[in-house]
């Protein structure tokens, strides 16, 4: 697992700059799956927590899978307040989490930095 692609600079123009996810995506998620506040998720790939405050505003509980540390502080940084919020080092072949300890897996803009063979 590498430690920091990104440098700083970039990463604080994700955070300024990068668009966020639709709300929309909440009713279709709970529309197709099911999806209530009780959840938990992991997102994985979260970078600097985008996606995840999506769900972290609608009440989920979200576990950020992140390789990156520079990523991984910003989203730490930024989601902090947030009680739900924690964050592992980790990438999407290896998270970490416990078998069983998520609802539901969710992926943003990440899976081209997956090992897809």
């Amino acid at each position: 697992m590498r430690l920091s692609h990104f440098s700083p600079a970039a990463v604080e123009n994700y955070v300024k700059y990068r668009p966020g996810y639709p709300s929309e995506l909440l009713r279709v998620l709970g529309s197709e799956l099911g999806l209530a506040p009780s959840w938990v998720l992991a997102d994985i790939g979260s970078g600097t927590g985008i996606l995840s405050k999506l769900f972290l505003d609608a009440g989920h509980a979200v576990l950020g899978v992140e390789p990156d540390v520079n990523m991984r502080r910003a989203g730490e940084r930024v989601l902090g307040a947030y009680k739900g919020f924690s964050s592992v080092g980790g990438v999407a072949e290896a998270t970490g989490l416990a078998s069983r300890s998520v609802d539901l897996i969710t992926v943003g803009q990440a899976l081209h930095w997956f090992k897809t063979d």
